[in-house]
């Protein structure tokens, strides 16, 4: 919840006005009226009884009318994008981190045979050949591509 959630309409408009920067006057004459209009809007001197002049000072703070009525609605994408968070959180969640926290639930995979053509595993990775044709050692792609340009 956003601090101006609590705030009346009037504490609303002065805080997203000093979001965006601007000064009253500059305000004001977006709006088309004037800085004491403004002033007394913001101190809740005047009320905001229009739902056009919401809308025009909404448009103006570049804002949704009803974040500036404290009624703010996250969109769908955005609900959509938090629960796909949470569904990453969870999945990952289930691996053991490497500073040491055990898993929540832990995750059991079968181990790998040795395929064919391994020689032995070297810890739990499978030591295989290197395919025809690919060194692999340390520098080789430097050095093919050294024998193309000769």
């Amino acid at each position: 919840m956003d601090s101006s959630d609590l705030l009346p309409v009037g504490r609303r408009v002065a805080y997203w006005r000093r979001r965006r920067r601007m000064s009253q006057q500059v305000f004001a004459d977006r709006l088309g009226k004037s800085k004491s209009w403004v002033d007394k809007i913001e101190r809740g001197v005047r009320s905001l009884d229009k739902v056009s002049t919401l809308r025009d000072i909404a448009a103006v703070l570049r804002i949704d009318t009803a974040v500036l009525l404290g009624r703010d609605v996250q969109p769908v994408v955005v609900v959509e994008r938090v629960q796909g968070v949470e569904r990453i959180r969870a999945a990952l969640s289930t691996y053991e981190i490497a500073v040491g926290r055990p898993a929540a639930h832990p995750l059991v995979l079968p181990a790998d045979p040795v395929g064919p053509g391994c020689r032995a595993r070297v810890g739990d990775v499978p030591a295989c050949p290197v395919p025809a044709g690919r060194s692999g050692g340390p520098g080789s792609a430097g050095r093919r591509a050294a024998g193309r340009r000769r």
